[in-house]
């Protein structure tokens, strides 16, 4: 019995140290857990390399690196204008950079006064030269000539203003280098021709080179400048007239505006300020727009009998030479209606010859220009 029990009891100790060391193996769940969390933590790193590169190479730099930027260097340029720029404290109020007065570009916004329009320079080509003025307030054919050396019956001419009136600001006036007329070429015209009706010493070669043109040849309804006279024709017209004038009597228009004529009354040769028609013995001579007569009468050389009728708009015409009278001063008289009979009393001229001519404010237009 001794015995057993004695073996009994060295027996179950080696049974309880099995058991021991059973339990205290780890258990699968634990040895995954902590695979797994390896395996995250290897994906989290392989990222973060992945990811953030620049901060794997700034750890490799040591504990902490700044990395600061260079300002760049402004080249200076000795010959550099140079800029100013006031302090707040001595001018509080300026805030624009100051330039230095040379370097500031000076813009002038101001209209030109009439004496700083480029002019035509005479005498510098053969050719007529034009320029263009724009009427401003305060002036009128008379100063705007005088400012160009010009006469008035020139700027009339070439600009083919039948309304003096009609010249205000605003309007576009055409100015020659020189004084003349424009001359619209007829039917049986030349050079030669054209040059003897206004001036025998002018010359066909001296009228082609004033007009640019290459050669004598020349067309009906062309248009030539005539220097050194004053009459009307085409280019701009300024403004038709406010009534329409028609042609006194039937015939031939022998002299025209502005052509060299003998004047009855004194025998000088003068720039004819109308227009010289012949006609038929008593052909009848009307008013060439209505109006009132106010003045007629009688010079034995010079006018003739003669007529002078007033219209509206500040227009006058007269009528010379007439063989006789048939109205009075003060009649009224509508456009068309008789007030005598073609002649040559005041002249010395073999065939009946009117003279007419109209005028605005007391300056003379072309006649041809109105009808």
């Amino acid at each position: 019995m001794g015995k057993d029990n004695y073996d009994d009891m060295t027996d179950r100790p080696s049974r309880r140290s099995d058991r021991d060391t059973y339990q205290r193996r780890p258990s699968r769940g634990l040895i995954w857990t902590i695979a797994l969390g390896i395996a995250i933590c290897v994906v989290v790193i392989v990222v973060w390399y992945q990811f953030f590169p620049n901060e794997k190479a700034a750890s490799s730099l040591g504990p902490s690196v700044v990395i600061t930027e260079k300002p760049k260097q402004v080249e200076v340029i000795n010959d550099a204008p140079q800029v100013q720029i006031p302090s707040p404290l001595n001018d509080p109020v300026q805030k624009a950079v100051d330039l230095s007065a040379a370097d500031i570009p000076v813009l002038d916004n101001q209209a030109r006064s009439l004496s700083d329009v480029p002019k035509p320079v005479y005498g510098t080509s053969k050719t007529v030269q034009y320029a263009d003025h724009l009427v401003q307030e305060g002036e009128d054919l008379t100063s705007i000539a005088d400012s160009y050396s010009l006469k008035t019956q020139t700027l009339i001419s070439v600009n083919q203003i039948r309304n003096i009136q009609a010249v205000k600001a605003g309007i576009s006036l055409r100015i020659p280098d020189r004084d003349g007329q424009l001359y619209t070429v007829r039917e049986g015209d030349m050079l030669s021709t054209i040059a003897r009706k206004y001036s025998p010493s002018l010359g066909w070669k001296t009228l082609q080179e004033i007009n640019g043109l290459k050669n004598e040849t020349i067309m009906v309804g062309q248009q030539l400048f005539i220097p050194d006279t004053s009459t009307s024709s085409q280019i701009q017209m300024a403004d038709v007239a406010p009534i329409q004038f028609q042609k006194p009597t039937n015939g031939s228009i022998i002299a025209l505006f502005g052509q060299p004529y003998k004047n009855p009354s004194s025998g000088n040769t003068e720039s004819l300020t109308g227009i010289l028609i012949v006609g038929q013995p008593g052909s009848a001579v009307v008013a060439s727009a209505a109006g009132n007569v106010v003045d007629a009468g009688y010079e034995v050389k010079g006018r003739g009998r003669f007529v002078v009728i007033s219209h509206e708009g500040g227009y006058r015409t007269s009528y010379h030479h007439l063989e006789n009278v048939e109205v009075k001063i003060g009649m009224t008289l509508a456009k068309g209606e008789t007030l005598g009979s073609i002649g040559t009393s005041g002249s010395s001229y073999d065939k009946p010859t009117l003279y007419f001519s109209i005028e605005q404010s007391g300056i003379p237009l072309d006649p041809s220009q109105f009808f």
